[in-house]
């Protein structure tokens, strides 16, 4: 069940239907359907192997699944020309587990990175703006002059997050966004992505281990189990499941 009970009414974002992917002889997503709607967090569980990454990559086109239907924003993306997928990828956001940062770059050269790539010829004032914005939203600005190298974990993390924010996605996809990181960081990133979610309506998918992070920013948890999404619910609903292996995830 949704939190937000408006969220039904919501325009649907991604819509999976039979999605299937296979490496050679090892079949990882058999039979997926699932329908996400806009300004929904979505947790996704599963042992370790089980597709939860592949899944969110299929989304955001680091693979091609192997059947079954993907949709983002109503369109079909195998139906899609190669200019009209880049178009639709740039209302992605993306937050990988490593944060994905340049080293040789200061904070600031990280975060322009991706504006010059996308959006070429920026004004420098215009630039400079969205930079401090996105500094600001993740609490980084005094580490503008900075190397990641200079940074902590959690603020590593921040710095990712502040990249990929900083072309304002439509669809955020976290992997792993707390491991590694003590209880206290995790817990200010699991806030972070409520944050972001709340100013930005962002539709936001999570793949997670961390229960507590799962129980502070889900609407719904999808549990992946055999390649489909074998439980879904609120966390309270699926931590009261009689069923042992649903309930195995919140002990």
């Amino acid at each position: 069940m949704i939190k937000d009970e408006n969220m039904i009414a919501s325009p649907i974002v991604v819509e999976m239907k039979h999605l299937s992917k296979s490496f050679e002889n090892n079949t990882v997503l058999v039979d997926i359907n699932l329908v996400i709607h806009k300004g929904e967090n979505i947790v996704i569980l599963g042992k370790s192997g089980t597709g939860k990454s592949v899944l969110i990559k299929c989304i955001v086109g680091l693979l091609d699944p192997d059947g079954g239907t993907l949709a983002l924003f109503g369109q079909d993306i195998n139906e899609l020309k190669e200019k009209e997928l880049f178009e639709l990828r740039k209302r992605i956001g993306f937050l990988f587990q490593s944060s994905a940062l340049y080293d040789s770059m200061t904070v600031r050269e990280n975060l322009e990175f991706p504006l010059r790539r996308q959006l070429h010829k920026l004004p420098k004032e215009e630039l400079s703006q969205m930079i401090n914005e996105a500094l600001i939203n993740v609490g980084l600005k005094e580490a503008i002059d900075k190397s990641p190298s200079e940074l902590s974990g959690g603020m590593c993390k921040r710095l990712g997050l502040a990249r990929t924010l900083i072309l304002k996605p439509e669809i955020m996809l976290y992997d792993e966004p707390t491991t590694g990181l003590d209880p206290i960081t995790s817990k200010e990133i699991s806030h972070l992505i409520l944050e972001v979610q709340k100013k930005y309506n962002t539709t936001s998918i999570i793949i997670t281990h961390d229960i507590k992070c799962a129980s502070l920013t889900a609407d719904r948890i999808i549990l992946l189990k055999d390649g489909i999404c074998a439980a879904e619910g609120s966390y309270k609903e699926l931590e009261n499941s009689p069923n042992e292996w649903v309930h195995s995830f919140f002990e």
